[in-house]
């Protein structure tokens, strides 16, 4: 038997919390959306806004690692 070497994606919790009080849908619909499973309009602006979202956190975070 042959198992899935596909390495499973590691989403920002908090944003997918954002994600999840803007547009109502599941945790696990988004998480979906994001790995490309689902497609339409708002998996589509789902991405987008993840990508944004994660990239501010990040930046936040080296920002506050400069500080300290």
């Amino acid at each position: 038997m042959s198992k899935n070497k596909e390495k499973k994606a590691i989403y920002n919790q908090d944003i997918l919390q954002i994600l999840k009080d803007r547009y109502g849908f599941g945790i696990d619909y988004i998480r979906k959306s994001l790995k490309g499973d689902r497609v339409g309009k708002f998996p589509e602006q789902m991405k987008k806004e993840y990508l944004i979202l994660e990239k501010e956190a990040k930046k936040a975070i080296i920002i506050k690692e400069a500080k300290l």
